[in-house]
């Protein structure tokens, strides 16, 4: 199932997503501190609100805010600043990621750990892989590379006598409405925060939980489950996507997408090449190969001119703008509000 699939390229400037630092905003992105990252002339600063430089640029990378502290990359280093751009942790870091629950993954020589926001360890470096907490739980590569599992902040294993036997790699591993998506053998289901089975590992494909309903793929068609497994809306749809504002994108009759809202019903119409899930009341749909962002009844906020989107985060959202060039396109990275107007006129 992909119901949407932006281009790689993009992505991995865009979303700034690496090895090193994860930079896409979601859920556990902090509200309370509403700075975002811009970038000028090659250098990474921050912006408030109103479109206000008020970090100015410095910085070779620049993460989001989150429990009052963005991951950022200086002089080659990675640490993490306040919202006043000071340095509050650093140190001889391989790669850091933003904090979620007051707690932040961090990689040392090669291994991953968890540190406080007073930058003390609370898990030392002892895996190969590390993601961020999410109700207490933290999804983790042991170092030898045979096994995932989740701990707690004790760095003690979630498991029971009902959870699966072992587990596979799941890219959307968070907890969310009191579950997990897990797998194994390329068979999905859903644990709870004790690690116990509350969804057998039985579908092909599946979704996180989102609203308390995620998308589950029965034979060839895409369903919507509850949190204790029963199917709330039958296998129809071609298609289906996460929950957001009490609707999803969705594709039932055509190529394109529209929007069901929790009774199954299409509520928007089937008219998109993509569609994404809705945040803040705004959802990124593709008409052709651009980007813009409908409202709740459909309603596009402004022309569909933009390259790639990220979602809407604490009233603004990241635009990308590709301008030709002789040899690749120059990347821009603005920053629209609610009403598809610019708070922040793209630049590099």
């Amino acid at each position: 199932m992909n119901y949407s699939k932006p281009i790689l390229f993009f992505v991995s400037l865009f979303l700034f997503t690496s090895c090193s630092v994860i930079d896409s905003f979601n859920n556990e992105s902090d509200s309370s501190t509403k700075l975002y990252p811009v970038l000028m002339d090659g250098d990474w600063g921050y912006i408030n609100a109103d479109g206000r430089v008020v970090i100015e640029p410095q910085f070779q990378r620049a993460g989001i805010f989150s429990n009052g502290l963005a991951p950022v990359r200086k002089s080659w280093k990675w640490q993490y600043i306040d919202a006043r751009g000071e340095t509050v942790i650093e140190g001889d870091f391989n790669g850091i990621r933003p904090f979620s629950e007051g707690y932040a993954a961090v990689r040392l020589d090669g291994r991953w750990g968890y540190i406080n926001t007073a930058g003390n360890f609370i898990i030392n470096p002892k895996y190969r892989a590390a993601f961020p907490f999410s109700s207490g739980r933290a999804f983790v590569r042991s170092l030898d590379y045979r096994d995932f599992k989740y701990i707690n902040i004790d760095d003690e294993e979630i498991k029971s006598v009902n959870s699966p036997d072992d587990i596979d790699f799941t890219e959307e591993n968070r907890f969310s409405d009191g579950r997990a998506l897990v797998n194994n053998d390329e068979l999905y289901g859903y644990i709870n925060r004790d690690g116990d089975t509350t969804v057998e590992l039985k579908y092909a494909e599946a979704r996180p939980f989102s609203n308390n309903m995620a998308a589950v793929k029965i034979s060839n068609r895409w369903g919507y489950i509850n949190t204790s497994g029963d199917v709330e809306l039958s296998p129809n749809y071609i298609s289906a996507g996460d929950f957001g504002n009490n609707l999803a994108p969705a594709r039932k009759t055509s190529n394109q997408f529209g929007y069901i809202d929790k009774s199954g019903a299409l509520v928007i119409d089937e008219q998109f090449d993509e569609a994404r899930t809705f945040h803040e009341n705004r959802a990124a749909v593709r008409l052709g190969n651009k980007w813009t962002f409908i409202d709740t009844k459909g309603k596009p906020i402004a022309p569909a001119t933009f390259d790639e989107v990220q979602p809407f985060h604490s009233g603004l959202a990241r635009v990308l703008i590709l301008i030709p060039g002789e040899e690749e396109p120059e990347k821009q990275i603005g920053y629209i509000d609610k009403k598809g107007e610019f708070v922040w006129y793209p630049t590099n």
